[in-house]
């Protein structure tokens, strides 16, 4: 198995954004010229669409390429703002987490990777990418916290930053990797799962993307010390 490259779907939209932002100014701009007669607010707004169009279209444009990369022994998640690896060995389990919807559960936008030991996450993660993921996974905690915990339930402590976090093997981190590392632990605790990529940076639907996936680890060589 040679290393597989999964490049995210989002980033096919970056042009249209970028496109329709400079449309919708152009278009403010002739209104404007010609007297159209419009509220303040009006305009303010069509300005403001048109240069958050054209700015997502860029964030999008400066995306890495390429989201994960998948060799017979690593997965490696690529973002602008640094990036985390896991060895298969160290994957537990992988699939799309759920939250309870009344006798239901509804499907999140994430493919979640539990692991058997985070340490090595945290010893190579970027302090830029630790502290982006933990804002960005905000909603993630809150749609679980929602779901699996009762209302009378004290959400206070999971938005409490930590002063220093203590691993499984006693080893102890402090700033930007303890919060990481508690944050990944109560998603844990809540969805299953210590690290989650989203749906945008994959090139697939979700259920058909944990299916390859299954498929490629299915075919890994198992023996991979040699393997680059």
């Amino acid at each position: 198995m040679t290393e597989l490259q999964v490049q995210p779907s989002a980033k096919k939209d970056a042009l249209t954004f970028c496109v329709f932002g400079v449309v919708v100014f152009a278009l403010t701009l002739f209104l404007y010229l010609a007297g159209f007669a419009l509220p303040q607010a009006a305009w303010g707004l069509m300005y403001i669409a048109s240069a958050a169009l054209f700015l997502l279209g860029v964030a999008k444009i400066i995306e890495p390429p390429v989201s994960l990369l998948i060799s017979p022994r690593t997965i490696r998640y690529e973002h602008r703002r640094g990036h985390w690896q896991i060895d298969w060995d160290n994957v537990l389990r992988y699939d799309i987490p759920s939250v309870r919807s009344g006798l239901e559960r509804d499907s999140l936008p994430y493919i979640g990777f539990r692991l058997h030991n985070i340490e090595p996450v945290l010893d190579a993660i970027s302090p830029r990418l630790a502290v982006y993921l933990v804002s960005e996974q905000r909603h993630l905690l809150a749609a679980a916290l929602r779901r699996e915990t009762g209302p009378d339930h004290d959400y206070t402590p999971y938005y409490d930053v930590p002063n220093k976090f203590v691993s499984a093997n006693g080893k102890v981190y402090k700033g930007v990797q303890a919060l990481f590392a508690v944050r990944s632990q109560q998603l844990r605790e809540l969805l299953g799962y210590d690290l989650y990529v989203p749906a945008s940076a994959l090139d697939r639907p979700l259920e058909e993307f944990v299916d390859w996936l299954k498929q490629v680890e299915s075919h890994r060589p198992r023996n991979t010390t040699d393997a680059n």
